[in-house]
């Protein structure tokens, strides 16, 4: 056990869970076992682990069933990207890293997956399901958002090449981006009568409930993931960056990422009120101003069901790490050996980010 107490975390919102969890669950592990994303009985087992699928039916607990079985595909393909990156990549390859981000980043630009990557494979293929028929400005602010969580990995690859670490203020500039739920709250608008209008998408109060629920989600996160993050050797967390920043103990890093959450929640709190005030002066039709009231629901809602994934799942607990503190999971077909953009996610498939 991690040597301090977990903190309260007040989340003052009510809980909501999609009724359709089994069904979209079973539906989830039939498209991993068509993509061969988790081919191994290590892999099987780290992946359920995680809960990808409990953790979609708080994300997206109003959707119907087949637009939950999409969320979770795309959930447990980035939990699958972010194992790997954060855990089994033991040599730290940099140019590896940068070239497989930018690869996958092409696909969503709707370049053709690279080699025989089944990581690669999928997500062309789910990218091109998901964006079929949507509008511009939704599909442009999805891309956004991913490439944001994917770069993430480089930037925290290019600090460790560096041996740098980074401040709180910068750390949280990307965790609200590395977590995840930007873009899976992009997926949310899928489930609505309409797409929110661009100038609602992207006006301040919306940006701002965005931003303060995302950190709360990568706080909690963080909190919970801090003993097998430290084992590991991973170094990005608000808890790590505090204790060693304010030289305090480990109680003490958790107690102020505890505070700085509750001071999130306060935030999300506040954006939801400017948002009414902006619908209001914005004039949004009545259709689409109930649509972004569900929304913003949602977003709150999130707060409460992430928290309870956290304390549901067995991903952060340790027993399955090796003595030298990695999982190595997955076979090493997202990064292996070289650094060239032809050969990094091209590589033979084989037999955190942390996101919330």
């Amino acid at each position: 056990m991690a040597d301090f107490e977990m903190p309260n975390f007040d989340v003052p919102f009510p809980v909501e869970r999609n009724p359709q969890l089994e069904q979209a669950s079973r539906a989830m592990w039939r498209w991993i076992d068509t993509y061969g994303l988790a081919p191994t009985q290590k892999a099987r087992a780290r992946m359920q682990r995680t809960g990808a699928d409990l953790s979609g039916a708080y994300v997206w607990p109003r959707a119907e069933l087949d637009m939950l079985t999409t969320g979770l595909q795309w959930l447990a393909l980035t939990f699958r990207i972010d194992d790997q990156m954060d855990e089994d990549d033991l040599r730290e390859r940099l140019r590896a890293r940068v070239a497989t981000i930018d690869e996958l980043c092409n696909i969503l630009h709707g370049q053709p997956a690279p080699g025989s990557s089944p990581v690669a494979r999928a997500l062309s293929d789910l990218w091109a399901k998901t964006s079929a028929g949507r509008p511009t400005a939704w599909r442009n602010a999805f891309f956004r958002h991913f490439r944001a969580f994917l770069q993430s990995y480089a930037t925290e690859a290019r600090l460790s090449a560096r041996g740098t670490a980074p401040r709180l203020g910068a750390y949280l500039g990307w965790r609200m981006y590395s977590v995840g739920m930007p873009w899976l709250w992009d997926l949310d608008e899928l489930r609505l009568p309409v797409f929110l209008p661009d100038s609602v998408r992207t006006c301040g109060p919306m940006y701002r409930l965005r931003r303060a629920g995302a950190v709360h989600i990568a706080l909690v996160n963080d909190v919970f993931s801090v003993h097998r993050e430290t084992l590991v050797g991973y170094p990005y967390n608000a808890v790590t960056i505090i204790r060693d920043t304010h030289n305090c103990s480990l109680q003490e890093a958790v107690d102020r990422v505890a505070k700085l959450a509750d001071a999130h929640v306060r935030a999300v709190v506040q954006a939801r009120q400017e948002l009414s005030g902006e619908l209001d002066r914005q004039a949004v039709p009545p259709q689409a101003r109930a649509a972004a009231s569900d929304y913003a629901d949602n977003i709150a809602a999130n707060l409460s069901g992430q928290l309870i994934w956290h304390s549901s799942v067995q991903r952060y607990a340790v027993d399955d790490l090796q003595p030298a503190g990695r999982s190595a999971s997955y076979p090493d077909d997202l990064l292996p050996g070289g650094g060239s953009a032809s050969s990094v996610v091209g590589g033979a498939a084989g037999p955190r980010h942390r996101i919330g």
